[in-house]
């Protein structure tokens, strides 16, 4: 099978094409700044139109910042600025306004075909249990290995 590359701008001006007509996208993750929910080249996640009465803490959305198209996770609502962040990005957040979400995540695959309801009441409560555990464990972890390079590498 022959593959194409094109560049983002282009992909995401299909997506935004189709989930303006009202339809649904299904893509297969790039980057890891939402590991370990949505796995690099392994997850794919179906996008929907964006509604307002989806908007609610814990939902993953497609939105523009800084004229780049970035798939987190909503973190707060504070008056009319949402804010976002990958899972895996503790000191890293986008400040969004609500026009500038495009869709969200409806459902995540995972590999082996498991299918996810990002809707459903579980899926926010495991999100909102787990995201504080998982967030402690990056930071312990980054200042684990800043000790370790430290006393390692540095007196070396």
């Amino acid at each position: 099978m022959a593959v194409k590359e094109i560049s983002n701008n282009l992909f995401f001006a299909n997506v935004e094409s189709i989930i303006n007509s009202g339809n649904s996208v299904e893509l297969k993750v790039k980057g890891t700044s939402m590991y370990p929910a949505l796995r690099n080249g392994k997850h794919k996640v179906v996008l929907v139109p964006y509604r307002k009465e989806f908007l609610r803490i814990g939902i993953i959305a497609l939105f523009i910042h800084n004229q780049k198209h970035i798939l987190h996770r909503l973190v707060s609502i504070d008056n009319n600025i949402l804010t976002f962040q990958g899972d895996n990005l503790p000191y890293v957040k986008e400040y969004i306004e609500e026009k500038d979400i495009i869709a969200i995540v409806e459902f995540i695959i995972t590999p082996d075909g498991k299918v996810t309801d990002c809707k459903k009441q579980w899926f926010f409560i495991k999100n909102k249990l787990w995201r504080p555990i998982y967030k402690n464990h990056i930071l312990f972890m980054r200042k684990i290995k800043s000790l370790f390079y430290k006393a390692f590498v540095i007196s070396n």
